[in-house]
């Protein structure tokens, strides 16, 4: 990525994920002031202790719930301590647990654990961040390639992926000329500290400084197709790639 985010400032949701972490380094290797938000005040401090000295850019701190029912009250938050921003990005959800069985066996707590955690969680954080971004500025929220495959290991991630995916390429037309750009960007796997952890582990796929510089590209509209609103990224060889809405 050659855009200079210098002058920008991003919030980011999601910063003490694995993905999140490294979006935020990227971020930040490009001068970016990034607004790390998370939930928990001892995993923001080992963000800023591993990501404290990175690139140009400036790591803020600020723990709040993007994910609250009261979304008016988390925008009103953000907006007094920062104020109009340039950008945002969503890198939140949960993979719940794994159902390797037929998609009819999925109980009805199950369904609501993972609606909530990745469906509802997603609608909320853009209900609260879309509001905090200039009009010449963008939003990425960030899927997992389960919204457009067969994913019989765990069917819900899916759905509630593709659920969101649409959401967010609605609300891309919605703003279009109005607001700010929205963008889905689709993921491949992701290397991670937490999927390192447990030896799980493939140089092949992509890693989150990978995923920050897509992100940076869609921020500054650096990206081919910037004007569509959902982008893949599903591997480093194939690199950032947009599927048009006309075709």
């Amino acid at each position: 990525m050659n855009e200079d985010l210098h002058g920008r400032t991003v919030l980011l949701a999601g910063a003490t994920g694995g993905v999140g972490e490294g979006t935020t380094r990227s971020l930040l290797a490009h001068g970016a002031r990034v607004v790390a938000i998370g939930r928990d005040e001892e995993r923001l401090a080992g963000l800023a202790d591993r990501l404290g000295d990175t690139g140009t850019g400036e790591l803020v701190l600020h723990r709040t719930d993007v994910t609250a029912a009261d979304s008016s009250a988390v925008t009103r938050e953000l907006r007094a301590a920062f104020g109009t921003v340039d950008g945002a990005v969503i890198s939140i959800g949960t993979p719940g647990g794994r159902t390797r069985g037929s998609v009819l066996d999925i109980t009805d707590a199950h369904w609501a654990e993972m609606v909530e955690g990745n469906q509802t969680a997603g609608f909320r954080a853009l209900r609260a961040l879309v509001p905090l971004v200039a009009p010449d500025g963008a939003v990425v929220s960030l899927l997992g390639a389960s919204a457009e495959i067969p994913f019989p290991g765990n069917p819900l991630m899916g759905a509630t992926n593709a659920a969101l995916r649409s959401l967010v390429q609605t609300l891309a037309v919605q703003l279009s000329g109005s607001g700010p750009r929205v963008y889905g960007l689709v993921l491949g796997v992701v290397r991670t500290r937490a999927r390192q952890s447990v030896g799980i582990d493939d140089p092949r796929w992509l890693t989150g400084e990978q995923v920050g510089d897509a992100v940076g590209e869609l921020l500054t509209a650096g990206a081919p197709g910037s004007d569509e609103p959902l982008h893949h990224l599903i591997d480093p060889v194939t690199g950032l790639t947009v599927r048009s809405s006309r075709s």
